[in-house]
């Protein structure tokens, strides 16, 4: 896709140009568009036929303001638009996050619960028996000291 959008530029760099000549003889890109035509191919998806048949490509294209001039929109207004629950108040709006954040999570099924369950009751035991250890071999030591 991206060595398409490519071609194109490079189609388009060249017509702006005047047409450099192609190093390797290949005809100009027009009737290089053309022979695709007549072999079936489909136009590509950034070009368009304007009212003169020419085609117009998306970088000549005018785009449109984003907002009219004169339409005061204020801040709050628009994070009114994108989130329609900011309007019940900061705690509900943090409970319906959390909510959703909730309907996302993927939940353990019972076989891994048991899992996880066994390895932390394994390692509480191992932890356990190593302090204990430690706790009876140092014990007569600080008893001595004290």
């Amino acid at each position: 896709m991206a060595r398409d959008r490519q071609r194109a530029r490079q189609r388009r760099a060249e017509r702006r140009s005047g047409g450099a000549p192609d190093p390797l003889g290949r005809a100009s890109a027009e009737i290089e568009e053309a022979r695709l035509a007549e072999a079936g191919a489909v136009v590509p998806p950034d070009a368009a036929e304007g009212d003169d048949g020419a085609k117009i490509y998306d970088d000549e294209l005018e785009r449109a303001p984003d907002a009219v001039e004169g339409d005061a929109v204020s801040l709050r207004d628009i994070e009114h638009a994108e989130h329609p629950r900011r309007k019940r108040g900061r705690v509900f709006t943090f409970l319906g996050h959390c909510v959703d954040e909730l309907r996302r999570v993927q939940w353990p099924n019972r076989r891994h619960v048991g899992q996880a369950t066994a390895v932390v009751l394994g390692f509480v035991v191992i932890a356990g028996g190593y302090l204990g250890l430690l706790d009876a071999l140092w014990q007569p030591l600080i008893e001595a000291i004290l």
